[in-house]
């Protein structure tokens, strides 16, 4: 029954190759950071590294140093930037597996430098700079002169993060512009490389002045804006599928599912399907949400369960326990990560990374 038993997620390499060979052709030969964050935005981190170095990324950025030492086995002798605060405890670890910190702050660059004069070894960091986000990073110059002056650091490169670069608003983007150009004249003159593009900065801003595009939601073929044509094509990676482990009939008046919230119309058929919210599969999709079964959508019926779903097989022809059921699909505007992430006033970047830790991932 089904290709692998219960609900499962598809990465199809193919379509990653072309994302990678799409990214590198709009960035004219800029290095790229593969963001793989979040179990790679949900795609499975092991596995998406594992292509990526055989189609020669060798700089990956991750959240924290727990994400970083997870794949350190696959990226091998690669860079890996951590995003994050990584803790003093663990500082050592991050020195002798090579990694990248990010300095956000005088103060904790203080911290590593002590660190590093105390053990006598160097660490490597990018220093973030705040430009607009207010999340992380140095406001000044004299910040990061006292940061680049200190000599337990190897400061390599410099950063900021777009708060708005996938919208085309005449404000977003002059602000987005404000921001590289604050970027850029605290890096001016400093022999010192710098980055700043995110997914949207690598789609609409292409003409900005960086050593490196950090390449996150468009690596995995989805747009940080499905609502503006990207410049590029893009191919969805992830599909996420089920299999129909139960088939009955509901008779005129049945309920479905708690809390009664589907009472059948008509006398229906409906299929029992082994994915819920604790898939990742948000509650949101009860009693509006579509899958696919043998290329034809059917309807949730009733609310979504922890661990199952129900949907209306009635129109599908033939349809048995075992058939195949598209959960997240590009063969369905309807099963669509974008277009369900609209439909649930949310982002592509959650729908993907919600689908959760038990759902195994495979490569296609």
């Amino acid at each position: 029954m089904g290709f692998h038993g219960r609900t499962w997620v598809e990465t199809d390499l193919s379509a990653l190759a072309d994302n990678i060979s799409e990214i590198r052709r709009i960035s004219r030969g800029k290095e790229i950071i593969a963001v793989v964050k979040a179990n790679a935005y949900g795609h499975g981190d092991i596995l998406i590294c594992t292509e990526l170095k055989k189609l020669n990324v060798n700089f990956f950025a991750v959240s924290c140093i727990d994400e970083a030492v997870h794949i350190k086995d696959v990226t091998g002798r690669s860079d890996v930037l951590i995003f994050g605060f990584t803790e003093t405890n663990r500082l050592r670890e991050a020195a002798e597996n090579n990694f990248i910190l990010t300095a956000g702050d005088v103060e904790y660059a203080r911290e590593l430098n002590s660190f590093t004069l105390a053990n006598n070894m160097k660490l490597r960091v990018h220093v973030k700079i705040n430009t607009g986000m207010n999340r992380v990073g140095i406001n000044t110059e004299t910040e990061l002169e006292e940061i680049l002056s200190l000599p337990g650091l190897r400061c390599e490169a410099v950063y900021t993060h777009l708060s708005c670069s996938d919208s085309l608003n005449e404000s977003d983007t002059a602000f987005t512009r404000e921001q590289q150009q604050k970027l850029l004249r605290l890096a001016a003159g400093r022999e010192i490389k710098i980055h700043s593009q995110n997914s949207g900065g690598v789609l609409f801003h292409q003409d900005f002045e960086t050593d490196y595009v950090r390449a996150g939601l468009i690596l995995y073929g989805l747009s940080p804006d499905p609502g503006i044509s990207a410049p590029i094509k893009l191919s969805p990676v992830m599909s996420l599928k089920s299999i129909i482990h139960q088939i009955r009939t509901l008779e005129v008046g049945d309920f479905v599912s708690y809390g009664r919230t589907y009472k059948a119309p008509t006398h229906r058929k409906a299929a029992v399907v082994p994915v819920g919210y604790a898939d990742g599969y948000s509650r949101s999709h009860s009693n509006s949400g579509f899958v696919a079964v043998r290329n034809t959508l059917c309807p949730v019926l009733g609310r979504v369960c922890m661990d199952q779903i129900v949907i209306d097989v009635t129109e599908v022809s033939g349809v048995k326990a075992g058939d195949e059921v598209l959960i997240y699909s590009a063969d369905f505007k309807e099963t669509s990560i974008e277009y369900i992430a609209e439909k649930l006033g949310t982002i592509p970047y959650e729908v993907a990374c919600a689908v959760s830790s038990r759902v195994k991932r495979f490569p296609v």
